[in-house]
């Protein structure tokens, strides 16, 4: 055999050789997670199914059809359908043959589970569902006009909402003289992580401001282009007027307003005390975000008797959310016959 052939046979064993062991490590379809959320900043997304409704309809009251919305969780939070509110908007209900109760308060066909991933690593995709209008059955149908008449149909999704976030804080038995051989750094910025949602929490950072005495603080963040709502009661949308107010005096008094409570610490016998600035001196509270954004700042007290460890503080944000999407909907007028 020429030297040559000796090279190209020796480069085809390479080849399968490699190949070989590609296949042997994407056997498994998926891979252990190493952080505990998939993240990302979507809840429920929304949309129209396709010519529903249509984008044009004539007027000669042959043609009926229906509004269907299409809700799919994106995000990491299951919400049952009961705390899911969807109206129809943008129109005079009665130029379709309805009223403005065949528009108001539709639940969902089913629960939307939330996105999530399996054992292996794998992604399973969240709830799709559907919302259909009008909400007694029977189709749209439009009366005649004078001419081309164009609709907006908008739908307003109201809907309750969760983050949870985890973050590690760095716990030394000598907190002041810190050695070089440290486990962790309790001055430093800390990785945090949240599950997908429109509100984050983010730019997690710790401090030291005693022997026994450490600091915390975080950001909580809308992320998504939607309006957040929530009130002391804790009510879950059973109506707009209850979840996502639309009266003014209302609206103002619950908007860009965020649930907050720290978890895991409280009940830890590591800590002997936990205030958040924020959140009525305690862990948990109600703060209103400015432009979209609040820092929370927390001091904890440590037990003295501990060794170096980092320990999970959890962050849970609720809040209801208000998002929409519109299509254009053209009536077009049949000229009556001679």
């Amino acid at each position: 055999m020429s030297k040559q052939n000796y090279i190209l046979a020796f480069l085809v064993i390479l080849v399968l050789f490699v190949s070989s062991c590609s296949g042997k490590s994407g056997a498994s379809t998926g891979s252990a997670p190493r952080t505990p959320f998939i993240g990302g900043t979507a809840g429920i997304t929304i949309n129209f199914e396709k010519d529903t409704p249509p984008p044009e309809v004539t007027d000669d009251d042959t043609f009926g059809f229906r509004a269907i919305i299409d809700l799919k969780n994106e995000g990491e939070y299951s919400v049952p359908r009961d705390a899911v509110k969807v109206n129809l908007v943008g129109f005079d209900p009665a130029d379709f043959g309805k009223s403005f109760d065949d528009l108001r308060d539709v639940l969902p066909d089913d629960n939307l589970d939330a996105k999530r991933r399996d054992a292996e690593g794998n992604i399973l995709e969240g709830t799709t569902t559907y919302a259909q209008f009008p909400r007694s059955g029977d189709d749209f149908i439009p009366t005649k006009f004078p001419g081309n008449t164009p609709f907006t149909f908008r739908a307003d999704v109201c809907y309750n909402y969760q983050t949870q976030a985890d973050a590690q804080l760095c716990i030394l038995r000598d907190m002041i003289n810190i050695r070089q051989d440290a486990i962790c750094i309790p001055t430093q910025g800390r990785t945090v992580y949240s599950s997908s949602a429109p509100v984050q929490v983010v730019n997690f950072r710790q401090s030291v401001i005693g022997k026994d005495k450490i600091s915390f603080t975080f950001d909580v963040v809308l992320s998504g282009n939607v309006d957040v709502f929530w009130s002391r009661e804790k009510r879950k949308p059973v109506t707009f007027d209850d979840g996502c107010p639309r009266n003014p005096t209302a609206r103002r008094a619950v908007e860009n307003n965020v649930g907050v409570t720290i978890t895991e610490i409280p009940t830890d016998p590591l800590f002997s005390e936990l205030k958040c600035g924020g959140l009525d001196g305690g862990s948990t509270g109600v703060v209103r975000m400015i432009n979209g954004r609040r820092s929370i700042t927390c001091t904890a007290s440590i037990v003295q008797d501990r060794l170096d460890l980092e320990k999970t503080v959890g962050i849970l944000l609720e809040y209801n959310v208000l998002d929409n999407k519109e299509t254009q909907v053209l009536i077009k007028h049949l000229a009556e016959g001679p």
